[in-house]
């Protein structure tokens, strides 16, 4: 097949074994690639019930059949692991430049397992693979990190790298790239860390063949046109564009998921972020989109600041789940956990959380080191986030993640750790947004808006692939919404294309690009029900690892939150996910899924 090296490199760091795998054409065709061959991989090659920070754990990198070709949006890859955040099923997926060089390598992945002695990086250059030592590199951050290995081995090598967070084991520590873009969620910083493995580089000199070298050419450049058309907000604003539609809706999470709409928006909101910050955009490995935004602060206390973003979830998450307006600490923070190697999506909820403790007097300035950890207070927010990332004091157990926190912090506290799962929700009430309720309840890493994108029609009012409406208010439809999109993302994951050019409704790739795409690269032909019934391969495998793993029914369950209190403020005010409404919509889409 083309698009596809045919081979994934494997490394033991236990043994210092590297080993190189050919994989059988079957392989693609049954699960394409990305999440498809890194779910089968940790299903078939690890143990039930194994710790994740256990030397047998894997960390897959998988790349799919378009990433190193010169397509928009292919510049992604993913990363297949158990969580350590979780217990379950862990994925995450990151953009820039990576993937493409492993491609380019000669390798369609990379797995590694075992546990170095000490720590160490790798480095990957086409067919040699070398595992130095790293004890110079521990300790520093993933900014330092990065510059010191391509000082050593030149600037063209690409960099994966973790920071004290991972070191760490913050539970829910990334893995960073480019200075900017990250494996966010799920905490695979900490496994990396667990293994005593600083650092990823690589460089290749090889290319990406395609089948069908005309037909690729006119359907490049007829997505870097419709990129241009439809993708214009997040070209101008990136993705902070989506504020202003979370704020309509009375859905934007305020005040650790209290309040619906935050009384600072304007000092937050795309326009004044492109105002003040943006210097320029940045785009990923051959894409059209350059939604990256790099930001710099010239005055104040965080003058000096550069960092790429932020991005629509860390702006949700530093501003106005920690009631914070101040535009200038939202960046820091933003830069802080890309330097650290924190998820700003947990990290910000889990310090909403505990200015919520604070404000509750649960916790004191005695637990604090004398912070004022209150809502607002972006000094004390940037102070705990230091901590966090070093498990020093209060942030040794907000290190554990909101679950993990409330359960050791106890008083009542649990009723507030907004999780699904063990994973901290992303920037999007459900409480209005039906659909985005059952989109996190049965997501297969707990709350996730990528795995079924039901906020955007939630959002929107626009049906992700047909005709109508959708209206977030009802629950009526949303479970079919929801499997069609699962089963969607689950070959876009798998492809590995960036949700960015598939977005629902708009595109520009949806269901009849994404075959065709699939074609033109790979040569082999095939339909929607053909893709459709290797979408379902995929999601009936995470279902398993996750009840080989415990995950039972009853977990697929939204936070007390969500169904107790009414959301205050916005023009979604009052409303709450009500039980027996969800209860039904959860049951239907159990029924779509057997």
């Amino acid at each position: 097949m083309k698009g596809c090296c045919g081979r994934l490199l494997r490394i033991d760091l236990s043994k210092e074994k590297v080993t190189t795998q050919t994989l059988n054409e079957a392989m693609y065709k049954n699960y394409i690639g990305g999440k498809g061959l890194g779910t089968k991989i940790l299903l078939t090659e690890t143990t039930p019930k194994t710790d994740p920070f256990d030397a047998s754990n894997l960390l897959i990198f998988v790349t799919g059949p378009v990433n190193g070709t010169l397509l928009s949006g292919a510049a992604k890859f993913g990363l297949i692991f158990k969580s350590p955040l979780t217990g379950i099923f862990g994925e995450s997926y990151c953009s820039g430049f990576f993937a493409a060089q492993l491609k380019f390598a000669g390798y369609d992945g990379l797995v590694i397992e075992g546990k170095a002695e000490r720590p160490v990086h790798i480095v990957i250059e086409d067919n040699g693979v070398e595992i130095k030592a790293a004890s110079h590199l521990w300790g520093k951050d993933t900014f330092e990190t990065e510059n010191s290995i391509k000082n050593d081995v030149g600037d063209r090598f690409q960099v994966l790298s973790i920071g004290p967070a991972g070191e760490n084991l913050v539970k829910y520590a990334c893995i960073n790239h480019a200075k900017g873009r990250q494996f966010g969620r799920c905490g695979a910083g900490a496994v990396m860390g667990s293994k005593n493995l600083k650092a990823i580089a690589i460089k290749g000199s090889g290319q990406v063949e395609v089948a069908e070298s005309e037909e690729f050419e006119k359907f490049k450049s007829e997505l870097n046109s419709q990129c241009e058309e439809r993708l214009k907000s997040l070209r101008v604003y990136g993705t902070p564009s989506l504020i202003a539609l979370t704020t309509a809706t009375g859905t934007l999470p305020t005040r650790n998921w209290t309040e619906g709409e935050f009384d600072g928006i304007e000092e937050i909101s795309a326009e004044t972020i492109k105002e003040k910050l943006v210097i320029r955009s940045k785009s990923c490995f051959a894409c059209s989109v350059a939604c990256g935004k790099i930001s710099k602060i010239t005055t104040g206390p965080y003058a000096g600041t550069l960092v790429e973003g932020p991005e629509y979830e860390t702006l949700f998450a530093f501003g106005s789940l920690c009631g914070n307006a101040n535009l200038e600490a939202v960046a820091k923070a933003n830069e802080t956990c890309d330097r650290l190697g924190l998820d700003t999506i947990s990290a910000g909820n889990t310090i909403a959380f505990a200015m919520e403790c604070f404000e509750k007097g649960i916790i004191t300035k005695k637990d604090t080191d004398g912070l004022k950890l209150t809502f607002g207070n972006h000094k004390a927010m940037l102070a705990m986030l230091e901590k966090t990332a070093r498990r020093k004091g209060l942030g040794n157990i907000l290190a554990e993640g909101v679950k993990r926190a409330s359960e050791i912090i106890g008083k009542g506290s649990k009723r507030f750790a907004v999780h699904v799962k063990g994973l901290e929700a992303p920037g999007y009430d459900p409480r209005g947004l039906k659909g985005v309720a059952l989109a996190y309840a049965v997501s297969c890493r707990g709350a996730c808006h990528l795995r079924h994108m039901a906020h955007r029609p939630n959002l929107t009012g626009l049906p992700p692939f047909g005709r109508g409406k959708v209206n977030r208010f009802f629950y009526d439809g949303q479970a079919e919404m929801v499997s069609e999109q699962e089963d969607f993302y689950n070959l876009v994951d798998s492809m590995v294309f960036c949700k960015f050019v598939c977005l629902p409704t708009i595109g520009p790739i949806l269901w009849k690009e994404l075959v065709k795409i699939y074609s033109i690269v790979t040569g082999v032909r095939i339909n929607k029900a053909k893709m459709l019934s290797i979408a379902r391969r995929i999601n009936k495998m995470t279902s398993l690892y996750n009840a080989r793993e415990g995950l039972k029914p009853s977990d697929d369950a939204l936070p007390e939150r969500f169904i107790k209190d009414p959301l205050k403020k916005g023009t979604s005010e009052g409303q709450v996910v009500e039980k027996a409404k969800f209860k039904k919509m959860l049951d239907t889409y159990r029924k779509l899924r057997k």
